[in-house]
């Protein structure tokens, strides 16, 4: 080989190191960055050259598309499943145990200790106020109850345009990042950072709903729902979602009340195994139109439950067809097609509220005449055992079968206990299966030790190099001298 060969091989080789010094480098720099894919320098014999040497055949991007997909699957499952956990757990808290002060088996416990106080002493009126205290508690905590489960439901709401906003948002950027990448790899410039953002808003865009992700040949990526659903295939489609500021017990997206996606000319409905189901989007849209509606439908029968007990045709035998009982729906009867919000109305009626004067009503009757017997008792044990007695309820939102006030709040907190568990054990095993996909993804990203390892590669590789370099000077220099 002639020197001029050997010098040039030495500086091809020298650029070469040069280059995959660089590469390490911003390897090890980025080892802690999640979205950043590990380069690789891959070099080649310089076929083209007269003298030879080595060329840059490709700067590579290691990333295993298998391995994000079940990522980003087990993203939108675990966002979902997290979601659906908070809203377990809250509800729970809104209805509450025996053991929680404001909750509402605490507050049925309460009025239940009142009446069988005053019925042991139905003559003092400070006995019959505390009845009337302790029933008013006990409505207000049915309408706070029913309150914080509007309250979720609008959150939900609020987290549906939210998420719309960001999927509209990452959809736009990643079909910018398609035509620049295609435009890039066209002029044969450098497309690897963008690689790494398009990567980057990928899993973000996919705690909303599974994606599939398909790689095209000019470099651009075609993004597709889980069911299906085209989001970007050269052009991003946008999400529509139309929020409503409040939502009422009888709003539902069935009865046309509340909104839906809408994609172009297409309503979707998101939950429910829907063309966008499966992670965060379909989630809130459950929250809302789901969970909390069942629970509120659950709560409007049990109170339902306590009017009809407490109304005509109960204990109180002055009360006729059409009169309002101890509970009434805002202050009037109970119609049974009005059910749905009853709950968030429920009120006690105002001649046995505790500031009353004619609280002597709770021993004789709503609508008794005069007060007669001061110690007269049985309306009030009567009104006592009503709480206990078993009988099969009217409302269908109730299981059908003979059950006591106490055990529908007891049976409904202990279903909410239930579920919370459930959804907080199905939370935990969907972010667990989240970690390993993303402990697998980092097994293959960058390790230091191994990057530091290239580095000393390199610089051998680049010491043997200019060691070329400097005796091709030193034989040069020998022969001027001659």
């Amino acid at each position: 080989m002639s020197l001029s060969g050997a010098l040039s091989n030495a500086m091809s080789g020298l650029t070469a190191n040069a280059r995959a010094t660089i590469v390490v480098s911003s390897n090890i720099a980025n080892a802690l960055n999640e979205t950043y894919g590990r380069r690789e320098v891959v070099v080649a014999t310089d076929g083209t050259s007269s003298w030879g040497g080595v060329r840059i055949a490709s700067i590579d991007r290691h990333s295993d598309p298998v391995l994000s997909h079940q990522a980003r699957n087990a993203m939108a499952s675990a966002s979902a499943a997290s979601i659906h956990a908070g809203f377990a757990t809250k509800a729970e808290a809104l209805i509450g145990s025996v053991d929680t002060p404001s909750s509402i088996a605490a507050r049925l416990t309460d009025f239940e200790a009142a009446l069988l106080s005053a019925s042991s002493d139905p003559s003092s009126g400070t006995r019959l106020r505390t009845v009337g205290q302790k029933a008013d508690a006990l409505a207000s905590s049915f309408r706070s109850a029913s309150a914080g489960i509007q309250n979720l439901r609008e959150q939900a709401e609020r987290e549906i345009e939210a998420a719309v906003s960001d999927i509209n948002a990452s959809l736009l950027r990643l079909e910018e990042l398609n035509d620049h990448i295609v435009g890039a790899r066209h002029l044969g410039l450098d497309t690897l950072n963008q690689q790494d953002e398009r990567d980057a808003v990928l899993d973000k865009l996919a705690a909303f709903f599974p994606l599939h992700v398909i790689a095209r040949e000019s470099g651009a990526v075609s993004i597709f729902t889980g069911q299906g659903r085209t989001l970007l295939d050269g052009k991003a489609v946008q999400l529509e979602f139309d929020r409503k500021p409040s939502v009422e017990p009888h709003m539902t997206m069935g009865n046309g009340l509340l909104s839906g996606i809408r994609i172009g000319d297409d309503w979707i409905d998101p939950g429910n195994g829907g063309m966008l189901s499966g992670g965060a989007l379909a989630a809130h849209f459950e929250t809302r139109d789901m969970d909390a509606v069942r629970l509120q439908v659950q709560l409007d029968g049990i109170a339902r439950d306590v009017v009809e007990r407490f109304g005509p045709g109960g204990p109180d035998t002055t009360l006729s067809m059409g009169d309002s009982g101890v509970f009434t729906d805002a202050g009037n009867a109970f119609v049974a097609a009005d059910e749905v919000g009853l709950a968030g109305r429920l009120e006690l009626n105002s001649v046995l509220d505790g500031t009353s004067p004619e609280i002597w009503r709770w021993r004789h009757g709503i609508n008794a005449l005069t007060p007669t017997d001061a110690g007269a008792s049985d309306l009030l044990r009567a009104l006592s055992q009503q709480l206990t007695n078993q009988a099969l309820p009217n409302s269908a939102a109730l299981e059908p079968s003979p059950k006591s006030f106490v055990d529908h709040i007891h049976g409904l907190s202990a279903d909410l206990a239930s579920q919370r568990v459930w959804a907080t054990d199905a939370s935990a095993f969907a972010t667990d299966r989240l970690n390993g996909f993303e402990n697998l993804q980092a097994s293959d990203g960058v390790n230091t030790d191994e990057e530091l390892q290239r580095l000393i590669e390199l610089e051998k590789s680049y010491a043997a190099n200019a060691r070329v370099i400097r005796v091709v000077d030193d034989m040069l220099s020998e022969l001027l001298k001659m």
